[in-house]
């Protein structure tokens, strides 16, 4: 149902209320004792942001990136944004979103609309750098309990990932055949003893019998790789990873 409500500001607004009569009618003493009408609100909102500046904050994610285990973070401007809003979007990358830190995972209400981004940890002076130029204060983000927690853990995920590239860098490698170097193939073997085809881009080739023994084992061995690769990215919890990364080393 929909109410003219006269706010604490003096002006009206007409607003839709949900729920029972009685939690409208307190929803309604609310606006009338303490609410704004949107163009006094929005007239805060800008006398707030005014005040407290322009400012470029950072904060450590819990998580890492998965294509080369770099520590996360997620950077973001605060404050009297809005005379700035070209010069941010000039900085490249950042986008008019809810923003993600480190804390919002804890908090119970939505995380604040911002121009924001997230950055590997190595670019974070670079950026630092930009916002500066455009004329915002670098904000030092707190070392509370959230942010040195997820500093942590995103630590020992950047542990992990490396131990795991090691082991992937450490498989060997299977030589391709020079028959099929720089091919694509359907990895069919055709034929028998003596007389054995395969086709190449499409092109029929004869191949001699060591030459299939050698593609059967050169097939073999990028199976195996394919398994142990795939036995690495589907861990379901650290017991399970150990287990994995055992079974592979020992492969």
């Amino acid at each position: 149902m929909k109410y003219t409500i006269t706010m604490s500001c003096g002006h009206e607004e007409r607003i839709e209320l949900f729920g029972s009569t009685k939690e409208r009618d307190r929803k309604i003493d609310y606006f009338m004792s303490q609410g704004l009408c949107s163009e006094c609100y929005k007239k805060k909102m800008q006398e707030e942001a005014e005040k407290e500046g322009f400012n470029f904050n950072s904060c450590v994610l819990p998580y890492i990136s998965n294509e080369d285990g770099s520590i996360l973070l997620s950077v973001w401007f605060s404050g009297n944004t809005k005379p700035f809003k070209d010069d941010i979007k000039s900085l490249g990358g950042y986008s008019w979103s809810e923003r993600e830190t480190g804390n919002d995972s804890y908090l119970l209400s939505k995380p604040m609309m911002c121009w924001n981004k997230v950055i590997k940890l190595d670019e974070l002076e670079d950026e630092i750098i930009k916002a500066e130029s455009i004329g915002a204060n670098n904000i030092v983000t707190e070392k509370n309990l959230f942010e040195i927690c997820h500093y942590q853990i995103a630590l020992k995920k950047q542990k992990k990932w490396n131990e795991k590239k090691a082991i992937i860098e450490s498989i060997e490698k299977p030589t391709v055949p020079e028959v099929l170097k720089g091919c694509t193939w359907n990895q069919k073997i055709y034929g028998r003893s003596g007389g054995y085809t395969i086709y190449p881009n499409g092109n029929k080739i004869s191949i001699t019998d060591d030459q299939k023994k050698e593609i059967e084992n050169y097939l073999k061995l990028k199976k195996n790789i394919k398994i142990k690769l795939k036995l690495l990215t589907r861990c379901r919890n650290e017991r399970h990873e150990k287990y994995i990364v055992d079974k592979c080393v020992k492969y």
